[in-house]
């Protein structure tokens, strides 16, 4: 049994347990008395787990203090879940992209909830950069993202489909990201005047063009459940040799304003700048994604160009050795960017059918 303190990188760790077989237990003692329970989106996770799994134990003890979870077998196949709203959609689609190739039967997964929030990123973003990522890894085209309806509230629907990985990944080599040839992205706002997010895209495109002149940000509208008013913008860069990256910026409240749309536009469109000027093959919001999928690759040096690091990404290099044994190894690359390596521990599908 490992034993992790506190709920960061909640979902990694309970990832590294799931492919380890290990029992880990999440010690929230230290924490204060209002944070003593599972979040809702936790809760929600979990509940997904046990959907794509069989066997999984989860054990809670009086003082709600000390959570034990002994995880299953991937089973996969076709699922329907309902997200909490405390999280967006991709929240659980992230977590489900890195489990996927590692069940039974291949994913088909129907999730609802919301598709913009501002603790993740939107399903634009995944559908655009992580989508196209898991397929650079081999997944093929048949792993795909169909958006249904948007929705700032409970009313998001996506269908997510993923085949089986046969045998261990490739090793991962990506370096010497060049530049970005096009920018894309899409501007979705709901109970605001359709013509705001047209705003939203001149806001955005009088500053990129300056940069590139290949722009062009798609719009989209929808009355939506409820009464509550949203905006989202997502930013996407395909790079000459076949890398995406994606940054975004969600907002939603009761009374929205023209510095509002101000705001959302000048914050995606800066994060996205900065994006650009490193050097990295993958964006902030993929890091701890690329990582694990390295640990997981065959028994060889996997070696990617990652741009500044983010707390998450070192307290998931520490997790992967605890739990896996894989250290990984920094290397300055250029004043932007750092070259992060390491041997994976070859992990393989033991759940698909083999007859």
């Amino acid at each position: 049994m490992i034993r992790v303190k506190g709920r960061v990188n909640f979902r990694y760790r309970l990832l590294l347990a799931i492919f380890t077989g290990k029992q880990i237990l999440f010690d929230f003692s230290e924490e204060t008395n209002t944070c003593k329970l599972l979040k809702p989106n936790e809760i929600s996770l979990l509940r997904l787990l046990d959907r794509i799994t069989s066997g999984t134990v989860l054990q809670l003890d009086e003082s709600q203090r000390l959570v034990t979870i002994q995880p299953g077998v991937l089973i996969g196949g076709k699922i329907a879940h309902e997200c909490s709203n405390g999280r967006g959609i991709t929240y659980y689609l992230e977590f489900l992209a890195l489990l996927a190739p590692y069940c039974k039967r291949p994913l088909e997964a129907t999730l609802t909830g919301v598709t913009a929030h501002p603790l993740d990123m939107t399903v634009d973003t995944f559908q655009n950069v992580t989508i196209p990522l898991l397929r650079k890894l081999g997944l093929g085209k048949e792993c795909s993202l169909q958006i249904k309806k948007r929705d700032s509230m409970d009313g998001g629907e996506v269908l997510f489909t993923c085949p089986l990985l046969t045998k261990a990944l490739e090793p991962i080599e990506w370096k010497k990201r060049q530049e970005i040839k096009r920018i894309r992205g899409v501007a979705y706002c709901s109970r605001i005047p359709p013509n705001i997010a047209n705003q939203l895209i001149d806001n955005t495109r009088s500053i990129l063009c300056e940069y590139l002149g290949d722009v062009y940000i798609y719009s989209d509208w929808n009355p939506g459940k409820s009464d509550v008013p949203s905006l989202s913008l997502s930013l996407f860069g395909e790079t000459s040799n076949g890398f995406v990256l994606g940054t975004d910026c969600s907002w939603k409240g009761q009374d929205w304003s023209e510095e509002i749309v101000s705001k959302v536009s000048q914050e995606a469109t800066r994060a996205f700048l900065v994006q650009a000027m490193e050097d990295s093959v993958v964006d902030t919001n993929h890091q701890l994604f690329i990582c694990l999928w390295m640990a997981l690759s065959s028994a060889d040096l996997s070696t990617v160009e990652l741009g500044r690091l983010t707390p998450f990404t070192i307290q998931l290099w520490r997790d992967i050795q605890d739990f896996m044994g894989v250290a990984f190894q920094i290397e300055p690359s250029s004043k932007n960017s750092l070259v992060c390596s390491c041997i994976g521990m070859e992990y393989r599908n033991e759940n698909r059918r083999r007859y």
